[in-house]
């Protein structure tokens, strides 16, 4: 059931969490064989592993996979469940699986943060780089300024000179020849402050350039910097299979609808779905079939649901759909609609065709309710539909 699922999931959570911690405390290398180390050296992890087992039959595994779809890769699981149900492969062997599937997923996780994290401190590395360019080009652009303005008080006390000469009494000749020594100094003066300047402009053009290639650069890394954590935060709500959001995002949309009902008294309904017999269909025509069967109902419930309500892949064949400002007779409405389309879709095969149904448990939230009781509520439904003959909505 939902409940028993959540548990397992919280506590694995809180595991992991806390085994990374440590692992980073004491600068040990996040690797398989050091994961694996430290959970089953773990006693909780142990505990946790007992408990999902209930007793540790072989198919019992399957209930300890259920809160990690849509988080793990889905091959990693398959794996795990064709173990399960290979008579020949022991118990151990599946175990061992599943807990290689679990530490995988941590590593690559790690590695997705660690390769964000460098490209983070690659682009703001440059950044500050240019900030020193551009502070060390208006540094010299102020040097500049100075200078010529040491040139034109040289200018000014040449053109002084000259007046002076003009002004004296001395002979023509005295005249003639401080005249020429004047005027030599004021075009020696003027060419020095000509030739300061297109020097000048020469290096303010190449540092123009220079500098404002860099920008363009640095707006280039932006910009992919922005895609790429774009399409991280993306892929950490979605689950790959179905493109349908995941569980974890679940929990995120959950309580913020729940906040809004304390604020608003907005209701909002919770729908359980479960494809009926889904075992089956992977046993009689293959996991690809049955991957197709979950991309087909993912599609159904997203194209039958407004753009302010929300599907989650909940688990293996099971989703949630998240109902806003409705009633359970509007959204017994929505799951009979989907219920028909999907009992109405002929999945044709070379050999011969087929058609699945799905059950369906809906629930309300009420005054006292909390996100696990509402589910709660909902799952007890779902299986009520399911145990008095399937393909129905049960809603009270």
């Amino acid at each position: 059931m939902a409940n028993r699922s959540d548990y397992i999931a919280s506590e694995l959570s809180k595991i992991v969490t806390q085994m990374l911690k440590n692992m980073a405390a004491n600068k040990v290398k996040v690797s398989s064989a050091n994961i694996k180390s430290h959970l089953l050296s773990d006693e909780r992890f142990e505990d946790l592993i007992k408990y999902a087992m209930c007793g540790g039959e072989k198919s019992d595994l399957l209930r300890y996979v259920t809160p990690l779809k849509g988080f793990v890769a889905e091959a990693s699981l398959k794996n795990v469940e064709d173990l399960v149900f290979n008579p020949d492969k022991g118990f151990d062997e599946a175990q061992k699986t599943l807990l290689n599937a679990l530490s995988d997923h941590i590593i690559s996780l790690e590695r997705r943060q660690h390769k964000v994290s460098n490209f983070i401190e690659d682009v703001f590395t440059k950044f500050v780089g240019l900030q020193a360019e551009l502070t060390s080009s208006f540094s010299n652009s102020i040097d500049f300024v100075e200078e010529d303005l040491a040139l034109d008080q040289k200018l000014l006390g040449d053109a002084e000179d000259m007046h002076k000469v003009l002004k004296s009494e001395n002979s023509i000749e005295y005249l003639r020849t401080k005249m020429l020594e004047s005027f030599s100094n004021f075009v020696d003066t003027f060419g020095s402050k000509t030739e300061s300047k297109k020097g000048r402009l020469d290096t303010i053009n190449k540092e123009y350039t220079t500098v404002n290639s860099e920008l363009e650069d640095y707006k280039k890394q932006v910009s992919k910097l922005q895609n790429d954590l774009n399409k991280y935060k993306t892929e950490s709500i979605t689950d790959h299979l179905t493109s349908l959001y995941n569980r974890k995002y679940m929990d995120i949309k959950m309580t913020e609808e729940i906040d809004r009902y304390r604020r608003m008294n907005t209701s909002f309904c919770i729908m359980l779905v479960d494809i009926d017999y889904f075992k089956n269909v992977n046993d009689n025509y293959g996991h690809l079939i049955g991957d197709q069967v979950l991309k087909h109902l993912a599609k159904l419930l997203k194209d039958s649901i407004r753009k302010t309500d929300f599907a989650f892949r909940y688990g293996g064949e099971e989703f949630l759909i998240m109902l806003t400002n409705v009633d359970v007779r509007n959204a017994t409405h929505v799951a009979e609609q989907i219920r028909k389309k999907l009992k109405e879709t002929n999945f044709s095969l070379k050999e011969n065709s087929f058609n699945v149904t799905a059950s369906f448990g809906i629930a309300l939230f009420e005054k006292d309710d909390t996100q696990e009781s509402v589910i709660k509520r909902a799952d007890e439904r779902l299986y009520k539909a399911k145990q008095t003959g399937r393909n129905k909505i049960v809603s009270s």
